[in-house]
């Protein structure tokens, strides 16, 4: 039995809340209104993360119907960290760390997230877990999403994302080095003309990093390349680069 404790977030017919299931705290992510597709994509969300077991991703514990029951871990979104602003070089490489840990091992599984975004990881004392692949896909199972639907966020999203193509992992590359981007910085790449850029000008400027990250400046640029085949080739190859920064 599921015992709701408070609601955690609410868009549209799409609710996740703090719940009591079994005697443990647990994160629920139900529908709250009709909606067939959201419906379809619960159940496909429920397909893709039941098979990954990785230390960075938040667990899958169970679903009940068109329920999906996750494990609650306490912390906060590293969207709430940067609230405050950029955060330190080292902290930042760690978080990111993690991340690529979770995509690499999510990749070996033929899964690309595909909203990888500060709002997606949790900070849990000095770990980072990734969450929520409503939007990831498995290319081992049937896409139920078409190709031409936009799917991710745009401060975030690689170009190619942008335009609709969901069969990259590299698309996963480009979101890890905006994060980073945004934790070494405090905000995100482009701003408010990402949209500019995303749709192909490429006279839209990227502010430099700051002096103090000024190592890992070869890294975002690479993860950040407009081209997929500029990019680092795998979650692993970035994720060598970045243990390779001096600390």
């Amino acid at each position: 039995m599921i015992i709701p404790v408070r609601v955690l977030s609410n868009q549209g017919p799409m609710r996740v809340e703090l719940a009591r299931w079994r005697d443990r705290l647990v994160v629920v992510k139900r529908l709250s209104g009709f909606s067939p597709m959201l419906a379809d994509r619960l159940k496909r969300e429920a397909e893709v993360v039941h098979k990954l077991e990785h230390p960075n991703i938040v667990p899958l514990l169970a679903t009940e119907g068109d329920t999906l029951i996750y494990a609650y871990c306490p912390g906060l979104s590293l969207a709430e960290a940067l609230v405050q602003g950029a955060l330190p070089l080292m902290r930042s490489v760690k978080i990111l760390q993690d991340i690529l840990s979770a995509l690499a091992y999510a990749h070996s599984q033929n899964v690309i997230h595909f909203d990888v975004k500060p709002a997606n990881i949790l900070i849990k004392g000095e770990h980072s877990l990734l969450t929520d692949f409503g939007f990831a896909k498995d290319l081992a199972l049937t896409e139920i999403t078409g190709q031409q639907m936009m799917l991710g966020t745009p401060n975030y999203m690689a170009p190619e994302q942008f335009k609709g193509v969901r069969t990259d992992h590299r698309s996963d590359i480009y979101a890890a080095g905006a994060v980073l981007y945004h934790a070494l910085t405090g905000k995100p790449p482009y701003g408010s003309q990402v949209l500019r850029f995303l749709a192909g000008d490429d006279r839209v400027p990227l502010d430099p990093l700051p002096a103090k990250a000024a190592p890992l400046q070869g890294v975002v640029a690479t993860a950040l390349k407009r081209q997929p085949k500029d990019r680092f080739a795998s979650a692993e190859a970035m994720l060598d680069a970045l243990k390779a920064v001096p600390s």
